[in-house]
């Protein structure tokens, strides 16, 4: 069974009376003063060495909730789900991924074949307009299901041919794509 979580660790803490000192808070155990630690699930007393997590700390305090066994069966079954979901679009994003590196990778043999071939070969201009009309659009592919983020990903996932090609187009102009961090990485061709 699980709980009902109806309090953060730091309102637990203060409630156990512990007094709040920046990011920490006094042992309510020990009297020591900032000694305690937490995250949002557990704290530690680096004096007495005191611990526990939400669960615990509410059972001491007594408000500790179990709730009911249908919605528990609904909360796992919900998070089973999740974790599912999850799995397909990891295995997704890996295989759009390893697809995106092989066409880059045939591209880049095309490239070496044309270049070995004389100029005055006839399909060597013809080969060398399909890399380069393609290779952007395959690194910009690649790159942004190797470091974008994931809200970026799924919508390169769900879109058709021509929303992806709109996206590869607004990336190709900015020169770059937000990384799962937040950050911006730039996508060179």
């Amino acid at each position: 069974m699980s709980t009902r979580t109806q309090y953060d660790i730091s309102t637990l803490l203060e409630m156990a009376g512990a007094r709040p000192r920046g990011n920490r808070h006094d042992c309510p155990k020990c009297g020591g003063l900032r000694t305690v630690t937490h995250t949002a699930e557990c704290f530690y007393c680096h004096k007495c060495g005191s611990k526990g997590n939400s669960v615990t700390l509410a059972k001491e305090l007594g408000v500790y909730q179990r709730i009911p066994k249908a919605d528990y069966i609904r909360q796992q079954k919900a998070r089973e789900q999740a974790e599912r979901a999850a799995r397909q679009f990891v295995a997704a994003c890996g295989e759009a991924r390893r697809r995106a590196a092989e066409a880059l990778r045939e591209l880049g043999r095309l490239e070496l074949m044309a270049h070995e071939c004389r100029p005055e070969h006839p399909q060597t201009w013809d080969a060398l307009a399909l890399v380069y009309q393609q290779q952007p659009r395959l690194a910009v592919e690649y790159a942004l299901l190797c470091h974008g983020a994931i809200a970026e990903r799924r919508r390169w996932l769900e879109a058709d041919a021509e929303g992806r090609a709109r996206m590869a187009e607004q990336i190709l102009l900015t020169g770059e794509i937000q990384t799962a961090d937040g950050k911006f990485a730039e996508v060179t061709v």
